[in-house]
């Protein structure tokens, strides 16, 4: 019951309702896959429920995923009225002590950040070298660079000194590739069943193989590191001093580093396909031999497949591709189901 300071509860419930309350006591009542139920009451002899999120290894392993699924809770009791009704959020640690608000349907949602200056994304870069024949020394730079500013957040480890809540973690990373809102079943849920390139039985077998790598990479933990969660071109900008910067963290926030890894060099997969130059393929292995030397990761080109279906798909997807060449987008997923199929990234598709 030390868990649960009583004082800060009474305080914030008070401050909630505008009347006085003072909690006295705590009693465990039940417990659920994602939370334990307690029992407060009052000096005043009334009665109310606490959910005390944990994690069970079954998607509520980081505090942001527990706020929101509490959050979606309360306004779907709030609208319809619900009795018992609910009062709201708590978030409480070291440097917080806070009700979170209710959001509205119509609230505005934004997300603030610091700027981090202008610059050339390095997607327009390679925009630029489409007919270009090898890796030069700029490439090389550039090339550092990118594997330098992920390797920073890959050395990022998760705190937590439990080998059940960090295989949880790692688990989760992985099933969100799958399941994950913007993500792989969303994706494939918007393709007509008879596209040409990926027809509803193509699509059946490529998450069958998407899935059969995941649940071979299960419970790895030694491998759980942060992620930027959305690692390609778009987001990755050089200023004209030829720093680098990265915007656009999202997703997937904990997971296994060849979903960066691979959604990074899947870029470089679709231009090879799609121009046919084979200078593409040679920044693709520099690159990846780049990271491996630095990271010490022997293991990078056996887990990229883990995270290649889902940027297979995005490349082909009929909303954001609609003019894709139906002999390239076929060759190139047909390269993404052979590198499924052997789980590894190979190129002799």
């Amino acid at each position: 019951m030390d868990s649960i300071n009583l004082p800060q509860l009474s305080r914030l419930a008070s401050q909630k309702t505008g009347k006085k309350i003072e909690f006295k006591t705590a009693e465990k009542v039940g417990s659920g896959y994602h939370s334990d139920g307690y029992k407060l009451t009052s000096s005043d002899g009334a009665t109310y429920f606490l959910k005390y999120i944990r994690s069970h290894d079954l998607g509520f392993e980081y505090p942001e995923r527990k706020i929101s699924s509490l959050m979606v809770s309360t306004g779907m009791g709030k609208r319809t009225g619900n009795n018992p009704a609910p009062i709201g959020v708590v978030v409480l640690d070291h440097e917080h002590e806070i009700i979170l608000p209710e959001i509205s349907h119509d609230a505005k949602i934004f997300h603030l950040q610091e700027f981090g200056g202008t610059g050339q994304s390095y997607s327009s870069l390679l925009e630029k070298n489409l007919n270009k024949k090898s890796v030069d020394d700029t490439d090389r730079k550039q090339l550092n660079a990118i594997a330098d500013a992920l390797l920073k957040i890959h050395k990022t480890k998760h705190q937590s000194l439990h080998k059940e809540q960090l295989i949880a973690i790692y688990n989760d990373g992985l099933r969100n590739i799958l399941i994950h809102p913007e993500l792989s079943m969303m994706i494939l849920s918007e393709f007509p069943d008879e596209y040409k390139i990926l027809d509803l039985a193509g699509q059946k077998e490529i998450i069958g193989l998407m899935y059969e790598n995941i649940k071979a990479w299960m419970g790895r933990s030694d491998r759980l590191t942060a992620l930027h969660g959305d690692f390609w071109g778009a987001n990755i900008f050089f200023r004209e001093d030829e720093s680098l910067f990265l915007i656009d963290f999202s997703r997937i926030p904990w997971g296994d580093p060849a979903i960066d890894v691979g959604w990074f060099i899947s870029q470089y997969l679709w231009y090879y396909h799609s121009t046919g130059n084979e200078y593409f393929k040679e920044l693709a292995e520099t690159w990846l031999n780049i990271y491996e030397k630095k990271s010490g990761d022997k293991e990078i080109r056996k887990a990229i497949p883990l995270v290649i279906g889902w940027t297979g798909i995005v490349q082909i997807y009929p909303r954001w591709n609609p003019n894709c060449d139906i002999k390239i987008g076929t060759k190139y997923i047909s390269h993404i189901k052979e590198i499924l199929r052997r789980k590894e990234f190979v190129w002799n598709e």
